[in-house]
């Protein structure tokens, strides 16, 4: 197989007419390469746009970095229509070839100042040209790995099509031989030899190759003999032998996977000084990678459904496969028999899962003492409060000026009162004595509503519900409910337990809970009440569990959600896996039993 080609024109096109778009104010791009192997003098560049009067100076700007190895900047003078003059940049790169190679670019209205960050968006850019250059490698080896798999799929015997599989990868890698073996309880058998239409299965030659061809599916990896620079080290004695063997070039063996098994391999060997091509065997593992399935598939046909059956049983079950005797694969499975008995039988700990939230164990409601509207905001949900701490308050214009009225006529009133006793008037003094009684009552009145205004927390405790930061400025009735508040050490677990769950719990049982918030905590618990009412949620009926923690924490709040598990009788792990569908197949019997 040929190497691959560099990079054509049209991928540098492609990518130079991306990074015109991409970066915007650039004039022009050009692209130098030099060859990978010869490092001959850079070809023909690529530009962008083509023709453009700056790209032979751009060109020999990227010559000069791909011999420097290093970005170069050039200050230009400025032309028509350009106030600071211009900025060339080159930066050299190696393509994924391995040739060297450099990208120049020219900037309008720019210095050699500000050469740094038009370095780093070229470095970006370069990552989309590698991707380009890798998908051509990419389509190069996929096309050899079709036209082997359409090899494998023309003929209709299984034989007939090994054979002309191997002929065309042969011809495709420019290989003098290349052989197909299959594996089998003794080792892989060569079952395809290019070229060849009979083999001879008791011959030296099918022999070495059989060899090659364990020792790659016994490494299960590619090996080589020579190894290729770079490789990582595998025994190639077979391989070794079979090239001495042969006289033939080098000679590589790549295994054949399928659904996470070797079904056999393929050895290349090349004609007698010659050295594949650098990709060959990367290629050649591409191939075996699509090939594996398929011969596969081909091979189970050809044996039959029992055939595929046997060699299931003998490669899951044949104790020699694991390195043991009959009587010593006995023992193991009555011990691992034993094992998984005493694994389902034994009693351990059951647990009942349900659902979990926290509640206040008191929650008090504060209400609005008066008719009004809301004009402060204190406290929203989730707030820690301390008593008499103030949450709202109420518009109280109206009530002072009711305040300060009844104020006025009492003052009114005891000046009143006072002429009337310098002029010894006692019925008129009574009457305005009992108008000061009748304001001041008015005044302690407006006091009292006033106070009502402010709308402050009865004990300490935490907000649960109410946030009346949207109804600032909305009317308020008296006695409607602004917050609910409750204690912040005051706390009770509800349970949803499922109904089949529900026999199993009774009060008096101990528990844990982890809450979403805390996931790292086990808060322990004890059950308190089980509800006898059922409540539909969720598509399913649930008990309502209550229950008290142990050791409240700090962190807590309520509206916590959760996990929780009750700790019940013991069963065994196989009743606890399988006793709810057994107890649906019991019900579903007994129901449709006459």
């Amino acid at each position: 197989m040929e190497a691959p080609s560099q990079p054509g024109r049209a991928i540098d096109a492609e990518w130079l007419a991306a990074l015109g778009a991409s970066l915007g104010s650039v004039t022009c791009a050009v692209l130098v390469r030099r060859e990978p192997r010869t490092g001959a003098e850079p070809r023909t560049p690529s530009a962008f746009p083509a023709e453009h009067p700056a790209a032979p100076g751009l060109a020999a700007l990227a010559a000069a970095a791909v011999g420097r190895r290093e970005p170069l900047a050039q200050d230009r003078a400025p032309s028509l229509g350009q106030a600071l003059g211009c900025l060339r940049l080159a930066l050299p790169f190696r393509g994924a070839d391995g040739g060297a190679a450099a990208v120049a670019i020219e900037i309008p209205d720019a210095k050699a100042a500000e050469a740094a960050p038009w370095v780093e968006r070229l470095r970006a850019a370069l990552a989309g040209l590698l991707v380009l250059e890798a998908r051509a490698d990419a389509q190069e080896r996929l096309g050899a790995a079709v036209a082997a798999l359409a090899a494998a799929l023309e003929p209709a015997s299984g034989e007939a099509a090994l054979l002309a599989l191997a002929t065309r990868l042969a011809e495709r890698f420019d290989c003098e031989r290349v052989a197909i073996g299959l594996r089998e309880r003794a080792g892989v058998r060569v079952r395809a030899l290019s070229r060849a239409s009979e083999i001879d299965a008791a011959s030296s030659a099918a022999r070495a190759l059989g060899e090659a061809m364990d020792e790659a599916c016994d490494q299960d990896a590619t090996v080589a003999h020579p190894p290729p620079s770079g490789s990582p080290p595998r025994l190639d004695r077979a391989h070794a032998a079979l090239v001495e063997r042969s006289g033939s070039g080098p000679a590589w063996t790549v295994p054949l996977p399928a659904r996470g098994e070797l079904v056999g391999a393929i050895t290349f060997q090349c004609r007698a000084g010659r050295q594949p091509a650098a990709d060959a065997i990367r290629a050649s593992e591409d191939v075996a990678a699509l090939l594996g399935p398929v011969v596969a598939l081909r091979r189970a046909a050809e044996d039959g459904p029992v055939a595929r059956l046997r060699a299931l049983a003998e490669r899951r079950l044949d104790p020699a496969s694991l390195g043991i005797g009959r009587r010593e694969a006995r023992i193991l499975a009555a011990g691992a028999a034993l094992l998984v008995a005493l694994f389902l039988l034994v009693p351990t700990p059951y647990d009942v899962r349900a659902r979990a939230r926290l509640e206040g164990r008191i929650e008090r409601a504060i209400v609005a003492g008066v008719d009004g509207y809301l004009v402060e905001v204190a406290a929203r949900p989730g707030d820690v409060v301390s008593r008499h701490q103030l949450l709202a308050r109420m518009d109280d214009r109206d009530l002072q000026v009711e305040r300060r009225k009844w104020e006025g006529r009492r003052e009114e009133l005891r000046r009143q009162h006072r002429e009337a006793l310098a002029t010894h008037d006692r019925a008129q003094a009574s009457v305005l004595g009992a108008r000061i009684a009748q304001a001041e009552a008015q005044l302690a009145l407006v006091d009292v509503t006033l106070a009502r205004t402010e709308i402050r927390a009865p004990f300490d405790g935490v907000v649960v519900r109410g946030d009346p930061t949207d109804a600032l400025g909305a009317p308020i009735g008296k006695a409607d409910v602004v917050y609910e508040l409750a204690p912040v050490d005051g706390y009770r677990v509800v349970l949803e337990v499922e109904e089949r769950e529900i026999a199993h719990v009774s009060a008096g049982q101990r528990g844990r809970l982890a809450l979403s918030a805390l996931p790292g905590e086990r808060l322990p618990f004890v059950v308190e009440r089980v509800t006898p009412v059922a409540v539909a949620r969720d598509g399913r009926n649930t008990f309502r569990v209550e229950a008290r923690l142990e050791q409240p924490a700090a962190s807590l709040r309520p509206g916590m959600e959760g996990v929780a598990r009750i700790e019940t009788a013991p069963r065994s792990r196989l009743w606890s896996w399988t006793h709810g569908v057994v107890d649906s197949l019991r019900l579903f019997v007994w129901s449709w039993r006459p």
